[in-house]
């Protein structure tokens, strides 16, 4: 028995499970030959399971496992009366087919997390100097070389070694909202503590391993998900929150969505006021804002070519970088090496320091001390004793996924508190070129498209954007319904390109809380939304049609190919990836931005704070970042979260100094 609960006849069924996934296949390398068997892969296993998030997620995926082993679970999983381990290699693969179409939601999930802990298994290391097999064949030359020696700049506190702390205001979180807050605050002459749950990580750090990086810098190290397991979710956990490896987009907060929020909050003039263009405008000042480093990679420009064929909208991104080169890119959303993405280690977080800010690291907000109805500071969770952190007002910036939590865990549960939780969910088309793309070189993103933004005259659709690919994303994301293939997907990932769909959900979940305290987000994309979806499978399939790809791949549970200019029509590939479906564990899911879980509002029956941030319950509580918003944004949301904050902050700053 493992440290996990893992008995060697656990590890016994993932061995014979990562044979099934991965067999051998003629081929021109080990990659291709070597029996998945071989690969001992189930030795790895232990440690990726002692970083799920949750208990209740290694007693499922152990469950899971159980299952696979025994006669009953053969009858449940896969409607044969025998263990996984006592099947033929036809009988197993039909066994993960039946799995992957079960009708039960969570046996598709549990199918799809264990493809997900075989593929990282198999294309991910922790040590460049022993590359997987994987590598040779894909072509992938893995990290761009070791990490520079780079001193950490900025002064920080370890959350263990203080006690009480006193300050004006306590500022939870350092990403977009949290350093853009403690920043203002800090420069106005305010005494200002700023607490961040992660570590600190600079250039030094970044050592462009996917492993490693999810591992260190992501939520939950890029292993949690929705309460269904239908959307996985992604999120900065690390000092600099999102804006360290983010793709750099920076859209302001569109026109059209401001009247909309404005509308929909009841608050007059706060999106559309000046103040807040003013906030935009210095936000985009202060992270470098431009259009000047917007090279295409070969992603971008296959893009850029369907579209224009099609007469489809194609525009150029702007970025929040100083100093990017193509040559160097591709790999920051492992963290930026240059420092040439402008983050908030390398803006706010500097500007809060130099104005005496205390920045402490490692200090995971358990809840809001709240002392005769007014916020008095938080408390800090540590093995060895709480940290109390005393303050005039206390600033939420812990994200949409933690901000709600820790709201619900210190008793200020209003109606809205938790709830109108959007995610962008995104998918993706695929497409296999004739020629190599590389897709995980070249510049974050610079092309988009807006063309199908607004599908129903009330700014609901989708957006067409791509992004550097590593070989773990597609591993994850992409089907299995054959072994060969799935191997042919992923060692071809030299010839992929994606288009991600980014999609403006109207439909919205809720973030509630576990016996543990800990948070669960309950959202399933509604059929409204699954109905945008679609269009955008077929929209996709057609733009890498028309830039002459070879083959098109659905991020379907059951991949669902299409070869243009064959016997099949679109119109046919996309009956296909409708029998499929559009919904949880059937088409897979995404979300790399969280919003509107403590929304702003003049109603406090169905937002959380007011208009100038501060919560309806409890007075000197504040919330400033992207659960704030009342809706979905449908653009990158880190320049608007950002922007809210600079206005809160600025707002805070007069009434406090």
């Amino acid at each position: 028995m493992t440290g996990v609960g893992l008995s060697s006849r656990d590890l016994e069924v993932f061995r014979a499970l990562v044979g099934t996934l991965l067999p051998s296949v003629n081929g021109a390398s080990p990659a291709w030959e070597t029996p998945g068997e071989e690969l001992e892969l189930e030795r790895g296993l232990p440690a990726l399971v002692e970083r799920l998030p949750h208990e209740s997620d290694r007693r499922q995926l152990i469950l899971m496992l159980r299952l696979l082993g025994s006669h009953p679970g053969g009858i449940l999983l896969y409607r044969i009366p025998r263990p996984i381990t006592g099947l033929s290699s036809y009988q197993r693969a039909i066994a993960v087919r039946r799995m992957s179409r079960h009708p039960v939601g969570l046996i598709r999930a549990g199918a799809r997390a264990l493809k997900t802990l075989v593929a990282t298994l198999w294309v991910t290391t922790d040590d460049p100097g022993s590359p997987p097999i994987s590598w040779e064949a894909i072509g992938y030359p893995g990290p761009d070389g070791p990490p520079p020696q780079e001193p950490k700049s900025l002064p920080v506190l370890e959350a263990r070694s203080q006690s009480t702390m006193t300050c004006d205001v306590v500022v939870v979180g350092s990403g977009a909202g949290g350093a853009t807050a403690a920043a203002v605050l800090a420069v106005a002459g305010l005494d200002v503590v700023a607490l961040e749950a992660g570590g600190y990580r600079n250039e030094a750090d970044f050592t462009h391993l996917e492993s490693d990086a999810y591992a260190g810098m992501y939520l939950d190290g890029a292993f949690n998900a929705t309460a269904d397991k239908g959307i996985i979710v992604l999120a900065g956990a690390t000092l600099g929150g999102g804006t360290v490896i983010n793709y750099t987009t920076s859209f302001p907060t569109p026109q059209q969505l401001r009247d909309e929020w404005d509308r929909v909050s009841g608050l007059v003039g706060v999106f559309t006021g000046d103040d807040y263009q003013r906030s935009l405008d210095e936000v985009a000042r202060r992270l470098s804002v431009n259009r000047d480093h917007g090279a295409p990679s070969s992603r971008d420009r296959l893009m850029e070519e369907g579209l224009g064929r099609l007469g489809w909208h194609a525009g150029e991104m702007p970025r929040n970088v100083d100093g990017c080169t193509s040559e160097a890119c591709g790999y920051c959303t492992m963290g930026c090496r240059l420092g040439a993405k402008r983050s908030t280690l390398r803006t706010y977080l500097e500007d809060a320091s130099a104005a005496g800010a205390r920045i402490v690291v490692g200090a995971p907000v358990d809840r809001v001390m709240i002392e005769e109805g007014r916020a008095a500071g938080v408390v800090v969770r540590r093995e060895v004793g709480d940290l109390a952190v005393r303050a005039r007002a206390v600033v939420l910036a812990a994200g949409a996924l933690h901000t709600p939590a820790i709201m619900l865990r210190s008793g200020v549960d209003g109606p809205a508190v938790g709830d109108y939780l959007r995610l962008h969910p995104v998918t993706a088309v695929w497409a296999r070129f004739g020629q190599r793309v590389d897709p995980w070189t070249g510049m974050l993103q610079t092309r988009y498209s807006d063309q199908f933004a607004d599908l129903d005259g009330s700014g609901y659709g989708f957006r067409f954007e791509t992004a550097p690919i590593h070989p773990l994303f597609p591993s994850a994301f992409l089907g299995w319904d054959d072994g060969a293939e799935f191997k042919r997907d992923v060692l071809g990932l030299g010839q992929l390109d994606v288009a991600g769909i980014l999609l403006r959900d109207r439909g919205h979940g809720k973030v509630a809380l576990r016996r543990d305290g800990s948070p669960v987000w309950k959202y399933k994309i509604s059929r409204y939304d699954q109905a945008h979806v679609r269009v955008a499978v077929r929209r996709g399939a057609e733009l890498y049609a028309a830039a002459g790809a070879e083959e098109i791949i659905a991020s379907t549970i059951r991949p669902v190919r299409w070869r243009p200019g064959g016997a099949v029509s679109v119109e046919d590939f996309v009956e296909e990836v409708d029998s499929v479906g559009y919904g949880s564990n059937r088409t897979t899911y995404f979300t790399f931005h969280q919003m509107g879980s403590a929304r702003m509002g003049s109603n406090a029956a169905t937002s959380a704070v007011d208009g100038d941030n501060q919560s309806h319950d409890v007075a000197g509580l504040y919330v400033m970042d992207g659960s704030c918003f009342p809706n979905a944004s449908g653009v990158n949301p880190m320049i608007t979260i950002s922007a809210i904050a600079h206005r809160g902050a600025t707002r805070l700053a007069e009434r406090l100094v």
